[in-house]
Parts: C-alpha cells; structure tokens; sequence
C-alpha cells in the first residue's frame, strides 16, 4: 500500500516540508548559492514539485504542473521520496538502479545532499502533523 493516500495529499506535505527547509537559514542559503530549478515528479500517486532557487535571493515552491523550465528534473515513485526523506535511499544507487530517473546537471544536484540532510529530521514531524489534521 502506497504511503500517500492521493495528489492532495502528496503536495501537501511536500510543500509544508520545502516551505520548512526554506525557513531553515543554512539549509535555504546554500540551496539558494546552486541557483537551480529542481523538478520533482510523482507517480502513484501522480504530483510534481518544483523548487526555484534561481535568483539567489528567495527560495519558490510550486506544487503542480509548472511553466518554469526546470534544470534537473527528478522523477519517481512518491513512496521513494518517502523513503528518500526518511533516510532510507542512496539517490546514486536509486539512480543507477532506475527507481529515480534524472535529466540535466544531476552532479551539481547530488553535491545538495549533504545540504538537505537536516531535513531527515524534519520530515517524520511533517508526517506526524499532517496526518493528525486528517485523522
């Protein structure tokens, strides 16, 4: 069973996460010095996040379709992003192996890992809220 009940849900938890790590001052400011536009797609269930960095000065996040451009798109299951957030996936391997797919300068995009790392902590509070507000 697919942690992610739907879309809505998906974005929504997604969005409250990135809006977290952009509150966050050593996250967001290197996050802002790649200057990228990170893609995140979803499937099952379907949802896209994008993740605008590009003028240095304030992180943007959109959840759905989008007409920005991205410069790494990262595409998956919902429940390895899932996993991703808990710490469970190696994105090399999860890359190698096929269950993430990525397009554009994934190098300069892997060197944000060590960057987000914090996040791993964040996120289960993100879960355990959110599903307090569905129960």
């Amino acid at each position: 069973m697919q942690f992610f009940a739907n879309t809505d849900e998906l974005h929504q938890v997604m969005q409250e996460l990135w809006a977290r790590i952009g509150k966050d001052p050593d996250m967001s400011q290197k996050l802002l010095q790649s200057k990228l536009i990170v893609q995140f797609q979803y499937r099952e269930p379907e949802g896209r996040i994008t993740v605008d960095c590009s003028d240095g000065q304030e992180m943007k996040v959109f959840v759905g379709k989008q007409t920005l451009k991205p410069m790494v798109e990262m595409a998956m299951k919902a429940d390895v992003a899932h996993d991703f957030w808990l710490g469970k996936v190696n994105v090399p391997f999860a890359i190698v192996s096929g269950k993430i797919m990525a397009r554009g300068p994934v190098a300069k995009a892997l060197q944000l890992l060590p960057v987000i790392k914090p996040a791993f902590d964040i996120y289960p509070n993100v879960i355990s809220q959110h599903k307090k507000v569905l129960a």
